[in-house]
């Protein structure tokens, strides 16, 4: 059985096209597995594990913003040394950090694919139980949208509730990136095809607004979708636009 929350690569050096998946804030590179099969056979992979998930509470308060950016652009950086195109995908915090290495090097990467864009959060009664259930470890009951946010979830559940306080400066310097990309916006020069969760309960709706405002970002929602989990009609949707996506930039 694959390890839980570690990196998937696929490293072909003689090909022209490589692809990057950047999961969110406390997210895994799990969230990505029914993507990998819709890559073209001959392109590369590499879907990062960002310092600090995959580990313990601790070590993700002891990570920080900074080195995540740093450790993202020196991936991209490390794929255009051996090929031409670059394309990402990005899921959450994984988007703002996808659009801000399109900025930096619109010469390397070519297209970004990306999943609940968070320009603007809010926090739902949901949000908050779901998260409270995923961090203790606590019985999921069978519920697949729970089941989801479980198994996208790369942080050791520690019942210790002390040790999340550690997170508080993770999150405010997201929300600090969160509004520097809404300025960052209009400077996008590479096409973007985004999907918004009609029912995301952590994503505001009034992201898709700041997204409107350039012409090569084509937006649509999932109707049936939060921010973690896809039902089977979205998710039919969401991997098919996805292949098309690698075969227009192919």
């Amino acid at each position: 059985m694959t390890k839980k929350h570690t990196e998937y690569r696929r490293c072909l050096p003689e090909s022209s096209h490589a692809i990057l998946f950047i999961h969110g804030i406390v997210g895994s590179p799990d969230h990505f597995r029914d993507f990998y099969d819709r890559v073209p056979a001959d392109w590369s992979i590499r879907s990062i594990l960002i310092e600090g998930h995959g580990g313990t509470a601790r070590q993700f308060s002891r990570s920080s913003m900074a080195r995540w950016k740093e450790q993202i652009s020196q991936a991209v950086d490390d794929l255009a040394a051996s090929h031409s195109n670059i394309l990402i995908t990005g899921h959450s915090m994984g988007t703002l950090l996808a659009i801000e290495q399109a900025i930096r090097a619109p010469d390397r990467v070519k297209g970004l694919f990306l999943l609940a864009v968070p320009l603007k959060a809010r926090m739902t009664w949901a949000a908050t139980s779901q998260s409270i259930r995923v961090a203790l470890d606590l019985n999921s009951r069978n519920d697949p949208v729970l089941e989801a946010a479980k198994s996208a979830y790369s942080i050791h559940p520690d019942r210790r509730v002390w040790r999340y306080l550690g997170y508080v400066p993770r999150y405010l310097e997201l929300l600090k990136v969160m509004r520097e990309t809404i300025q960052e916006i209009p400077r996008l020069q590479v096409p973007a095809r985004v999907f918004m969760s009609r029912s995301d309960e952590i994503v505001s709706p009034r992201s898709a607004a700041y997204l409107s405002v350039n012409p090569l970002i084509d937006l649509d929602w999932l109707e049936h979708s939060d921010h973690k989990y896809y039902p089977e009609e979205d998710k039919d949707i969401l991997l098919g636009d996805f292949a098309r996506f690698c075969r227009d930039e192919a």
